[in-house]
């Protein structure tokens, strides 16, 4: 019977005496291999009959595989694919067909077949992932990917998204969706990490906002041979008290309040005063601050000396950095064109350090 189907298969049982093993193969898949050979069929669950056609394929039979093969292309539960995937995946050295046509089936429609996903082990999701990508748009892969994290929050899928899917050429509605999404289900981080990455690849980065700002007046200055006002033109200051009082300087108030902008001279505002900065021109995407002198953290009351707010529009403000609190990720989740810094209970004399990524518009 053997011989009839593979001269390997009977030379090893001829020569196995009473014994013949087989390793790495279970019980189930075995039982449907012999069957197979006394009566040419397969009939079994999907998972055992594809296990049973890579065991065949060992010995060079590939009519188990030819089986499994039409089966997948008549149409069949993806719970059944992912199974037959995995079990083609433990046996590398064969079975090329049979994962190919399991591929297939699952990128016909990527979009739809891959929501479950998360179910496969995590190498076998990356080559799916890595063989779908140019298949799948980055918005609809990055939210397929926030699902699986949603469906299963004790595995961390952020290396697999920020590998997987590029957030650069998202809109800001889109990039906002995604984002919120990803917060839902603990992935904030990443998708700030990846946003932040995408803004780079389009924008300066700088450490210091303001002096980035003058070194590009000052260039612009030089290539239209003329100067252009710093503060009203590229950058403005709106005290929140009309008897706010720059810096003293020797060449008067105009040039002192020039120089707080370009971070020359230090900031001075008293308790309960506020600076506001406007870029008219330019945008930045914020990922920290930091001051060039230390600062007081908080009154007797709990209550923050300093804080320093954003904002996109100069109607809605986010906290962006408070010094009574020590763990804050002085991040913007968008680029923004406002600050604004509080001294709340005591003097306040500093330089601001904003450092990201600058865009022109």
């Amino acid at each position: 019977m053997t011989q009839g189907w593979s001269p390997t298969l009977a030379h090893q049982v001829e020569h196995a005496g009473g014994r013949w093993e087989v390793m790495n193969f279970s019980s189930a898949a075995v039982e449907a291999f012999l069957r197979f050979l006394y009566s040419g069929k397969l009939a079994t669950n999907m998972t055992v009959a594809i296990e049973a056609s890579l065991m065949a394929e060992i010995y060079g039979i590939q009519e188990p595989s030819k089986i499994c093969e039409k089966k997948l292309m008549n149409g069949t539960s993806l719970s059944d694919v992912y199974a037959m995937l995995e079990v083609a995946h433990r046996f590398p050295d064969v079975g090329d067909t049979l994962r190919g046509a399991c591929l297939r089936a699952l990128l016909a429609d990527p979009e739809q077949s891959l929501q479950d996903a998360w179910q496969l082990s995590p190498k076998l999701l990356e080559e799916l992932l890595a063989t779908a990508t140019n298949d799948i748009g980055d918005y609809e892969l990055a939210k397929m990917i926030l699902s699986w994290q949603e469906k299963n929050p004790n595995q961390s899928f952020a290396t697999m998204l920020q590998a997987h899917v590029s957030l650069g050429g998202l809109s800001e509605d889109r990039y906002s969706d995604i984002r919120t999404y990803a917060e839902n289900v603990g992935l904030g981080f990443a998708v700030d990490q990846m946003w932040a990455h995408a803004q780079a690849a389009t924008g300066d980065w700088t450490p210091d906002l303001f002096k980035y700002m003058e070194a590009k007046w000052q260039e612009q200055c030089q290539e239209h041979r003329r100067s252009m006002p710093f503060v009203g033109c590229w950058m403005n200051l709106i005290p929140s008290s009309l008897g706010w009082k720059p810096p003293h300087h020797s060449h008067g108030p105009h040039k002192a309040q020039e120089e707080v902008a370009r971070n020359v001279l230090n900031l001075e505002l008293q308790p309960g005063e506020a600076m506001t900065w406007f870029l008219p021109i330019h945008t930045i995407h914020v990922s920290g601050i930091s001051f060039t002198e230390p600062v007081a953290g908080i009154v007797p009351n709990g209550e923050a000396c300093v804080e320093v707010f954003s904002s996109s529009n100069g109607c809605t403000w986010d906290l962006l950095w408070s010094s009574a609190r020590n763990n804050f990720s002085c991040r913007t989740k968008e680029r923004v064109r406002w600050f604004k810094i509080s001294a709340k209970h005591e003097f306040f004399s500093n330089k601001l350090l904003i450092q990201g990524v600058v865009h022109a518009g």
